[in-house]
This record gives C-alpha cells, structure tokens and sequence, in this order.
C-alpha cells in the first residue's frame, strides 16, 4: 500500500480480546502495511504486556500508547482522530474498538479505497439495514445529503470509518466543533458529528463504501458492549440531539437518519428487546411517560404496545403487534408489516413455524423487489394474510 494508516485500537481491560485479534490479524495488518497502534488505559499491565510480547516477536508495525488519565472513550476516541499518541502525520487514520478484526480479502479493498485518495474509506454491511425504503446501493458517494441519508445510522459503529487525515481531520476547528456541535468528551457521538459536519464544509469529498462478504470482519465473543443500562438516556436524549446539531443542510433527512438506528430491532424496534428492558428495570412506567411524546419518533412499534410492557402486560403486548401485523396486511402496508414480522419473534410461535416460513418466504421477496426495484408486486391480490397461505394452502390460526 502506498497510503500511511494507523489503525487505532481503543481498549481497556480486554487483555483476552487484544491476544485475539493479535493471534488472527496482526500478520495481516504487518503484510498489508498497516501500523496498529494500541491505546490502553487498563487496570493493570496484563495488555500492556501482550503488546511488548509481540513488539518482541518482530512486529515493527505495532505501538502502545499509555492512555491512562484519559477519562472515557469518548475522550480517548476524540483523541485519536485529533492524532494524539501518533509519532507522524499519517495518510488516513482508522479508529476501531477493540475486539474487530478484518480478513486479508477485505483488507485489500480498505487498502485500495485508500491508495486511490478517497476522503473516506467506509467498512459496513448492509445487511444491518431495517428499512424498506428503497437504497440503490453505490461505491461512491459525493452527495452529502445522500450519503447522510444512507449512512448516519452507520457512521455510530466504532469499528471500519477511516479518514484522510489531510482533508478530513487537520481542517477541523475543534473548538468551535465543541461550541457548536457538541464534540467532546461527554459525547457518544463524537465519530458522527465530526464527520458530517466537516463534508458540509467541503466543497467536494467523496466516500468509498466497501461492503463485508462472509468472514470478512469477525468480532469477538469475549467481549461486548454494556450500555442498556442507559439505552433510553443515550439513543433518545443524546442521539436525537446529536443529529439535530448537525448543520440545516440535513434537515430534510434527520428524522428518518435517526429512525433508522432507534427502530432496529436491537434498540427499540423488537417487542422482545422491550419485554427485555422492562424486566431488567430500564422500562419503567415512569420511562414510558418521559418519553410519551417521543415513542412514535424512535420505534414503529405501536404506542399502546410500548405502555403495555412497561406496565408488564407482556400478553397484551404480543396480541398488539399480531393484531398490528395483520391489519398493516389488510392496510396493504406491506412495508411495515415486513418490519413487524422480521423483527419480533412472536410472529413465529403464534403462526408456527410453517406458516412463518411462508410468511418469512414471501416477505423475503417483497422486501429485496423493493430495495432493489422500488417497488414489488409479489402481494398484489392480497387483501389479508388468509390471501398468503391461500398461495400454499395453508390456513392462519384461529
């Protein structure tokens, strides 16, 4: 590779998780001519030493960088893409959490998207998509309302955003980024901000977007990440606000940025993962009332379902979101009823699992003819969900 890239672990107390990564992907890293640069502020000297093991071994390629006294990760992060701890002016720096590592295949990619002087290199997978809205898929992207509009929902994930240094980080006037946008050590969306707010300062830019295949990116099960303790606080309170900071030329496109993060079935978007936050103590009546007027804006679940949980009718709660699955088919809102039933999982213990088959079969075809076409006409003589087991002769249940 012919660009300089620091590729920025950012870790603290996962000495298993560093060995990990080291034991798949340092090899590849060194190979690739990537330097991976190890920022530690860990309890003990347990990483610290892994790293000086490895230096030891011949790995010219690998740095630590004492990051005890930086407060958070937010701090350490923001740090990071501001250069601290590197000993020169990189090409491009890559921040990432601690326990992601990349093949050699896609490694490739991430070097060629580099080598060819892209502003943004951007490692993803489309397959966290929730929409059904359609998204022509492009490698390249020089609209900053497009790829705002596609990508926001993305661009939170601390694992493959790599930037120019030169055009994307040292114009940053990271003063005023604070006063206006909020960046800063007490923001959870440092990455976010100082990345859309500089390409509206650009009078031209352009992103590459390289997508995983199979195996390409691995995560370790040896750690993970603990925030539902506060998932309301940071995806409602701090999300919400985060991109409403952003400059007005994405106005048009915000609320349906931040819907698209909020409703996935892993936040806010899966009756389970509420049952889930009410039974550990997050979903309260008391939550439900805060956030009453702003339910509709972060989930497509229905209003009365989300106070149903909070006030632990969980049966009441299911028959809602079948009740809501099949009028959305009757309403011919076929979108949302996709939703529905690719995100809740008692679609397929009421129905069982052959008809949830049939469902998830036909549903599967709509929703890829939508993304891809704009438009499906696999429902087009259905009325109700009768009409699709009539297709295989199978009946709902009474």
């Amino acid at each position: 590779m012919n660009s300089s890239v620091a590729l920025c672990y950012l870790t603290h107390n996962h000495p298993d998780v560093v060995k990990e990564v080291f034991e798949n992907a340092l090899d590849e890293y060194k190979s690739h001519g990537i330097d991976v640069f190890i920022y530690d502020d860990s309890d003990d000297d347990k990483t610290k030493d892994i790293v000086s093991a490895y230096m030891e071994k011949g790995y010219e390629n690998l740095y630590y960088v004492d990051s005890h006294g930086v407060q958070n990760g937010d701090l350490k992060y923001l740090l990071v893409i501001q250069g601290a701890g590197l000993p020169k002016a990189y090409d491009y720096i890559w921040p990432c959490k601690d326990r992601v590592w990349f093949s050699g295949n896609f490694l490739d990619k991430l070097c060629e998207g580099m080598d060819e002087g892209n502003d943004v290199v951007f490692g993803l997978s489309e397959d966290a998509r929730w929409e059904t809205l359609p998204c022509v898929y492009k490698t390249y992207y020089t609209d900053a309302c497009e790829f705002y509009r596609k990508y926001a929902s993305f661009s939170t994930n601390w694992e493959c955003l790599i930037r120019k240094r030169e055009t994307m980080l040292d114009p940053i006037d990271w003063d005023m980024y604070r006063v206006v946008y909020g960046v800063g050590e007490n923001c959870n969306f440092n990455q976010t901000l100082s990345l859309f707010a500089r390409i509206a300062e650009m009078d031209s830019f352009k992103v590459k977007i390289c997508r995983f295949a199979e195996n390409d990116r691995v995560i370790s099960d040896k750690a993970f990440s603990n925030w539902s303790g506060q998932v309301f606080s940071l995806w409602i309170d701090k999300w919400v606000e985060a991109n409403f900071r952003l400059p007005s030329m994405y106005d048009n496109y915000k609320a349906g940025a931040i819907k698209a993060q909020t409703n996935h079935p892993e936040l806010f978007g899966a009756l389970d993962r509420m049952i889930g936050y009410h039974l550990n103590g997050v979903l309260t009546p008391e939550v439900f009332e805060k956030y009453k007027d702003i339910w509709s804006f972060v989930t497509d679940l229905d209003l009365s379902c989300i106070e149903m949980i909070a006030n632990g009718d969980e049966k009441g709660a299911v028959l809602n979101i079948i009740n809501d699955f099949e009028n959305s088919i009757k309403e011919h809102k076929f979108g949302r009823a996709w939703w529905l039933l690719a995100s809740n999982m008692w679609i397929e213990e009421h129905y069982g699992k052959a008809k949830f088959a049939i469902l998830t079969y036909y549903f599967w075809l709509y929703r890829n003819q939508t993304l891809i076409d704009g438009s499906s006409d696999v429902f087009k003589d259905v009325d109700c969900i009768e009409d699709i087991f009539k297709k295989t002769n199978l009946k709902a249940p009474e």
